[in-house]
C-alpha cells in the first residue's frame, strides 16, 4: 500500500473507529471499550489529516503549519480523553469523581485534557475552511467538514447518543468524501509546478 493510500485510508478507519466507539457508551461516559477505540480513532485519523494538511502547504504555508501543529495536539487530546474514558470505567470511577480526581492537577489536567482536547474538533472546521479558500476540493465537501467539526463537541457536551451517532456518521461521511477527493501528492505537485511557471 502506498503512503497516498495509507493516508486515504486513515481517513475512513479513523471517524469509523470513532464512530463506532460511541456504541460503547455506558451512561454517556465512554467506558472501557469505547475509550480505548476512541483513543485508537485519534492515532489512526492523524496520518490522513496531516497528509491533507500538507497537500496545502504550497498554497497557504503558514495556514498548512499552524494546522499540522493544532491536528497534532488535537490528537493528544483525543488520545487522552479516550484514555481517560478507559481508565475511568476499570478502576469504577464516577464521571463525577473521575473529573475531580483531574481537577486536582490543575496545570496538568490543562495540559493533558481542557486545553488540547478542543483543538481535536477544531481540526476538521480549520481543514474545512482552508481547503474551502484553497479550493482544493469541492465547495461543500469543505463545508461539510467545518460543519462536522463544528457540531462534535455539541454531541459530547450533550451526551446524547443519538446526537452522538448522526454526528459520527456525518464525520465519517465528509472524511471519507475527502479521502476520495483529496488529490494526489504528484498532482498537488504538479499544479503547484504549473503555477510558478
Amino acid at each position: 500500500m502506498s503512503l497516498d493510500a495509507l493516508g486515504r485510508a486513515s481517513l475512513v478507519l479513523g471517524p469509523l473507529l470513532l464512530a463506532t466507539s460511541t456504541f460503547f457508551w455506558v451512561d454517556g461516559r465512554y467506558g472501557v471499550t469505547g475509550g480505548v477505540l476512541a483513543a485508537l480513532a485519534s492515532a489512526v485519523w492523524v496520518y490522513g489529516l496531516l497528509g491533507a494538511w500538507e497537500r496545502l502547504h504550497a498554497r497557504m504555508p503558514a495556514v498548512a503549519t499552524v494546522g499540522l501543529v493544532l491536528t497534532v495536539l488535537g490528537t493528544f487530546g483525543g488520545i487522552a480523553f479516550g484514555l481517560q474514558g478507559f481508565f475511568e470505567a476499570g478502576y469504577g470511577f464516577t464521571g463525577e469523581e473521575s473529573v475531580a480526581a483531574v481537577d486536582r492537577h490543575t496545570v496538568a489536567a490543562w495540559l493533558a485534557l481542557w486545553g488540547p482536547g478542543p483543538l481535536f474538533p477544531l481540526s476538521p472546521v480549520l481543514l474545512g475552511a482552508a481547503l474551502l479558500r484553497a479550493r482544493l476540493v469541492p465547495r461543500p465537501l469543505a463545508v461539510a467538514l467545518l460543519v462536522a467539526g463544528a457540531a462534535f463537541p455539541l454531541s459530547r457536551i450533550g451526551r446524547i447518543e443519538p446526537v452522538a451517532h448522526v454526528v459520527d456518521a456525518f464525520l465519517l461521511a465528509s472524511s471519507a468524501w475527502l479521502a476520495a477527493r483529496l488529490p494526489r501528492r504528484t498532482d498537488s505537485a504538479q499544479r503547484t509546478g504549473a503555477g510558478t511557471r
